[in-house]
């Protein structure tokens, strides 16, 4: 046999195996439940393969997720809370939140962050940061520990 068709069998199961990778969270990445609950946790910014969007003040826009499934947010200007729930690995979801519905100067990433927020499917948390997946955009939202 040659040697391109000794290898051509590797190289193709190599790219399947890589392809096919759903296991657990990349090295130093942690999908533990109780790392995201409990904490503030402030909105840096949302990348995507599009754009990064930077959170010109990530203390007006935060998430505590409680452990018994409430979430508190802050919305720049307004305020809110609702549920989540954490299903498989690595799996989140924000249920409908309440929300006041003050007037936010027309700079405020409000409705953004919100929007994001709807769009969540995953999480995981990488050193003192939490990563909340955006599957249609192929991005995550950044949020660092404020407490």
């Amino acid at each position: 046999m040659s040697k391109l068709a000794a290898t051509v069998p590797l190289v193709l199961l190599a790219t399947v195996a890589a392809c096919a990778s759903t296991g657990p969270p990349q090295s130093g990445r942690s999908v533990d439940p109780m790392m995201i609950s409990g904490t503030l946790w402030q909105w840096e910014a949302t990348i995507t393969p599009s754009e990064t969007l930077t959170s010109p003040t990530p203390e007006r826009y935060t998430l505590r997720l409680e452990p018994d499934g409430r979430v508190h947010a802050r919305f720049d200007c307004n305020r809110g809370s609702g549920t989540f729930s954490i299903g498989g690995t690595g799996q989140i979801r924000f249920g409908s939140m309440a929300t006041t519905r003050m007037a936010c100067p027309p700079e405020s990433l409000d409705r953004r962050f919100a929007h994001d927020l709807d769009e969540v499917k995953g999480y995981y948390v990488e050193g003192d940061r939490l990563y909340l997946e955006l599957p249609v955009t192929g991005g995550a939202m950044r949020f660092r520990r404020a407490d």
